[in-house]
């Protein structure tokens, strides 16, 4: 099997994601100089990427796991520039550094897996409040308070 067929494969994706930044993150994670936050921050990655694997249809998992990688490239940044040891831990510095760099690509590759399932990366206020559905559209709320013209008795 091809290296490209086998990455679009819809779950493939995901799964190596998964891998690659839990084994990165993990190497990172052996020297003392990180602060709390970037463990805080990846294993809500982690998880994100664990429910977008379980949840194999859902736009709400990709588009999270998506939203925190984007916002892990800025929170490591700031991690590494300001928690720098000053002697020692410079495996765990090469592998903070190696997951940041492949940020960028996993996201690239889990925003494929979004529009894959129907999603988008821009959000609108009314997909955000709604569902997905705009003021045309068909939405899974009902609203009980608004009384629905077609099925008014009449």
């Amino acid at each position: 099997m091809d290296i490209q067929n086998l990455l679009n494969t819809p779950l493939v994706r995901v799964k190596l994601i998964t891998f690659v930044h839990f084994v990165v993150i993990v190497f990172a994670l052996l020297g003392h100089w990180l602060a709390p936050a970037y463990v805080f921050y990846n294993l809500l990655f982690i998880a994100s990427l664990f429910w977008t694997i379980h949840a194999k249809e859902s736009i709400d998992a990709a588009h999270t796991a998506v939203f925190i990688n984007a916002a892990s490239i800025f929170f490591d940044i700031i991690s590494i520039a300001f928690d720098f040891p000053s002697h020692g831990g410079i495996f765990s510095v090469i592998f903070a550094i190696v997951n940041l760099v492949l940020r960028p690509f996993s996201l690239i590759m889990l925003s494929r897996e979004l529009s894959d399932r129907g999603g988008s990366i821009m959000a609108t206020n009314s997909s955000l409040f709604t569902g997905g559905a705009s003021n045309n559209e068909h939405s899974p709320y009902e609203d009980i308070d608004r009384p629905n013209n077609a099925t008014s008795p009449g």
